[in-house]
């Protein structure tokens, strides 16, 4: 009975008749844990809100920079 499920896993073919009948125990399969894919979702969006924290403190130092001549000061 292993050998069938070997076969019917690793999609070797059979011989007509060797392992016909379907295998008793389904595929192997991995889940990740809500609580794992709640934990990296967080850790992304904080790094994504670092970046674009810094990005942005960069576009606006340069855009200071750059309009500071025009600015008003009454």
């Amino acid at each position: 009975m292993s050998d069938c499920l070997i076969k019917a896993f690793s999609g070797c073919a059979c011989p007509p008749g060797d392992c016909a009948q379907k295998p008793v125990t389904p595929a192997p399969l991995s889940f990740v844990s809500w609580r794992t894919q709640a934990i990296a979702c967080l850790a992304f969006g904080f790094l994504a809100a670092i970046i674009s924290a810094g990005w942005m403190e960069t576009q606006f130092k340069t855009r200071d920079l750059r309009y500071q001549e025009q600015v008003s000061w009454k």
